[in-house]
């Protein structure tokens, strides 16, 4: 005899019943219909068969010849069983679409009636009547138990799901609403059972603790996703040299992660080891955003340095300039603060500027004097390489005005001829 079998039969002797031997055939066909936790609260033996009516019209199913009929009544379901030697079956019925309970209690016969949603009513009549009253009366308080316990548990679970859905797309009030709510859900299923007049079933406790801690998973997993789309999005906008948008979706992802570690912490749910992991990315890189600026700025001044090719020049000084501009304004109205001191930042800049400049005018005279090698021959292209210059020439005396870095009279006088030079050729 396996041990199911043998917990199955202590299981058929509910509350004072008399101790007594069950046929194998009724442990046969209750085998896989009785749960781990679940407890047989009343036995009913049947004295016929079981009646079913229904809309499309009445089933009928005899009493088996040598055998039993009989209703069990569990913690979590209704089970009508017939057996005999060659013949074993169980009609179950879930207390969550039990519509209505009744009995009639009589001196020659007494008759289980339960009417359920949507596939009608069984009738059955039962043999000893002395455990009918109470067994409806728990039919009673465990279908209206179930029905109101289950639904708070499904309405929790929805708003799990949009609570998940909220934090995915950003929406962190409408998450935590969503949150609180099913919060609210599962505390009025737990009052449900509180005030039942029966134990509460070990099923329904299940239902409310797994969905709480659905709850907690689900939340500490969205938050996950939505720290994983923020670095990501965090690291495009770092090569964008958008570094403020970069920092501040950094800092998001990171308090994500922390809220997701804290959950798990306090519901002792084992931690994702990705969100160890995923903070440790992001210290990493904000401590390389601080530095970068001042990095990619420094590695252009090199590449300034290191050419002898003016227009190479010019966008290695532009791009220097850019990125100690960056260092300079990046990281304003939030707490992050961008390697370099300020003031050494804007000395840096100054030179940079200057060398700009320079190398602008620079490269503004190499156009204008290769448009005047060509402007007896083909003066057309000599407009060009003058018209080139002339956007030098603007450039660098816009930096000029700007920086009061350069020669702005004596650039303002080059930008002048040569304009006059283009206009003499057409």
């Amino acid at each position: 005899m396996s041990l199911t079998n043998e917990r199955l039969r202590n299981k058929l002797v509910p509350g004072n019943a008399a101790a007594t031997e069950q046929s194998d055939a009724l442990v046969e066909a209750i085998a896989g219909e009785i749960g781990q936790h679940e407890q047989i609260k009343y036995r009913l033996p049947g004295k016929g068969g079981l009646v079913r009516e229904h809309d499309a019209g009445t089933d009928k199913i005899e009493k088996p010849e040598g055998g039993e009929t009989l209703a069990l009544v569990t913690s979590e379901k209704l089970l009508f069983v017939l057996v005999s030697p060659e013949q074993k079956g169980a009609q179950t019925i879930s207390y969550t679409n039990v519509k209505s309970v009744d009995a009639t209690d009589g001196l020659l016969r007494s008759k289980l009636v339960v009417d359920v949603w949507h596939d009608g009513e069984y009738r059955f009549k039962v043999a000893d009547s002395d455990d009918l009253g109470a067994a409806v009366h728990y039919l009673r308080e465990a279908s209206n138990c179930w029905q109101r316990v289950v639904s708070a548990v499904e309405d929790a679970n929805e708003l799990t799901q949009q609570m998940g859905a909220e934090i995915e797309e950003g929406s962190l009030d409408r998450a935590r609403e969503a949150r609180e709510e099913a919060t609210a859900k599962l505390d009025r299923a737990r009052q449900y059972l509180d005030r039942a007049e029966i134990d509460p079933p070990q099923g329904l406790l299940d239902r409310i603790e797994t969905a709480a801690v659905e709850n907690d998973r689900t939340e500490i997993r969205n938050r996950l996703t939505r720290a994983e789309t923020l670095m990501a999005e965090a690291r495009h906008q770092t090569d964008a040299r958008e570094y403020t948008g970069a920092y501040e979706r950094y800092w998001y992802a990171r308090d994500h992660l922390e809220t997701a570690r804290v959950i798990a912490r306090e519901a002792g749910i084992p931690q994702p080891q990705a969100i160890e992991s995923k903070l440790e990315t992001i210290e990493n890189r904000l401590r390389h955003l601080k530095v970068r600026p001042q990095a990619l700025g420094q590695q252009a001044v090199e590449r300034a340095q290191g050419t002898d090719k003016t227009e190479v020049e010019v966008e290695a000084w532009k791009e220097a300039f850019e990125h100690y501009q960056d260092a300079l304004t990046a990281g304003w109205g939030t707490e992050i603060e961008f390697a370099g001191e300020s003031w050494q930042v804007r000395m840096k800049i100054e030179h940079i500027v200057t060398k700009l400049i320079d190398s602008r005018t620079q490269l503004a005279t190499e156009y204008e004097q290769a448009g005047d090698t060509l402007a007896m021959v083909q003066p057309s292209e000599a407009i060009e390489q003058y018209e080139t210059a002339i956007e030098q020439f603007e450039a660098a005396h816009q930096l000029a005005s700007e920086f009061r870095a350069g020669d702005r009279a004596e650039i303002g006088e080059q930008l002048d001829d040569l304009q006059q030079k283009r206009l003499d050729l057409r």
